[in-house]
């Protein structure tokens, strides 16, 4: 059911056709220029009250007036890369956290976070737990490290396949999926 919906509407989407009449033309840029406007105009809000580009990013939203719009749903970027992409034009790629100035490569990081966590066995234990419940974005991050630091582990990289594939299912924007 939802998922066939989404699918009609992303095939409607792919074939939308051109619009004619000024008055619908203007509505249709006004409201999309609005769009970017807001997110604009919230990620730097936002960004002055000290949130970092993810807590941003995690936070922002359209309003009801923008995102009722089909043509501002999130088929193809989202709320959440535009306002990184804003952050990070201003702000750059540093969040003011001293250790992610120069932090280890991301191998040389998943063998030491994989050790912290009790080895590569007691992390799929807890990774498949957190995707019993449903948990996938945490199970795709925490993988990530399995992963890096042995590209080998077939339990792992299918246990992470399993929720990303999960989060494609769930997600709106195309880029996602």
């Amino acid at each position: 059911g939802h998922l066939a919906q989404r699918h009609r509407h992303a095939q409607r989407i792919r074939r939308s056709p051109p619009r004619w009449g000024r008055g619908r033309i203007a509505k249709y840029v006004t409201r999309h220029a609005d769009t970017y406007r807001y997110i604009h105009d919230q990620t730097l809000r936002l960004a002055n009250h000290g949130r970092t580009m993810s807590e941003i990013a995690e936070e922002l939203a359209l309003p009801e007036a923008l995102s009722r719009e089909w043509y501002n749903r999130g088929y193809y970027g989202t709320v959440s890369h535009n306002a990184k992409a804003v952050y990070q034009k201003y702000l750059g790629w540093f969040d003011a956290h001293p250790a992610h100035l120069n932090p280890l490569p991301p191998e040389d990081a998943a063998e030491k976070y994989v050790e912290y966590m009790g080895g590569a066995d007691a992390v799929l234990a807890r990774a498949e737990e957190h995707f019993a419940q449903g948990e996938y974005r945490w199970v795709a991050e925490v993988l990530t490290h399995v992963v890096f630091a042995d590209p080998g582990n077939q339990r792992a990289r299918e246990l992470s396949a399993d929720a990303l594939e999960q989060l494609g299912y769930q997600a709106e924007s195309a880029v996602w999926r």
